[in-house]
């Protein structure tokens, strides 16, 4: 399985050989493309090759699948939606049924993490992508001591 390493805003990269444990930190800048993860092969000095997957998002993001309802304001349609995948700052979900929702609307999203608690998340969420029946949306705030930051360290 390949390593994965966390750019965010950054453009260097430490790559650590999983057999000696000899790092290497290298400019990275010239091989970012707009994707948001990039796979390369690595070969270490002391002859190890290995694979980096190199994850331009600022965050770890986890894929699951989560039932909830995403709405935009309170007293107005529910959507049945299911998380596809997680972050601190934002997620990725899916309608399988027609919406309303167009980029940069503000929606809620409620669901319950498959945690030993069940906890319920309710977020306001900006809509930043919608490809078909996905949406990629940012949530509008970002706890620092949150239920989603603590699912995602332990789960």
């Amino acid at each position: 399985m390949a390593e994965k390493i966390f750019l965010g805003t950054s453009t260097t990269a430490t790559f650590v050989c999983p057999e000696c444990e000899r790092s290497r930190t290298t400019d990275i800048s010239k091989l970012l493309t707009a994707k948001a993860q990039l796979r390369i092969k690595c070969t270490c000095k002391c002859g190890h090759t290995f694979s980096v997957v190199i994850e331009r998002r600022k965050y770890y993001r986890k894929s699951l699948e989560l039932s909830g309802v995403a709405f935009r304001s309170e007293g107005g349609r529910k959507f049945v939606m299911t998380v596809k995948d997680l972050s601190r700052s934002g997620s990725r979900i899916k309608i399988s049924t027609s919406f309303p929702f167009a980029i940069d609307d503000i929606i809620h999203v409620e669901f319950n993490l498959d945690d030993k608690d069940r906890s319920f998340i309710s977020k306001m969420a900006v809509i930043r992508s919608i490809n078909g029946p996905f949406l990629g949306v940012e949530f509008t705030e970002i706890e620092k001591y949150d239920k989603i930051g603590q699912y995602l360290m332990f789960s």
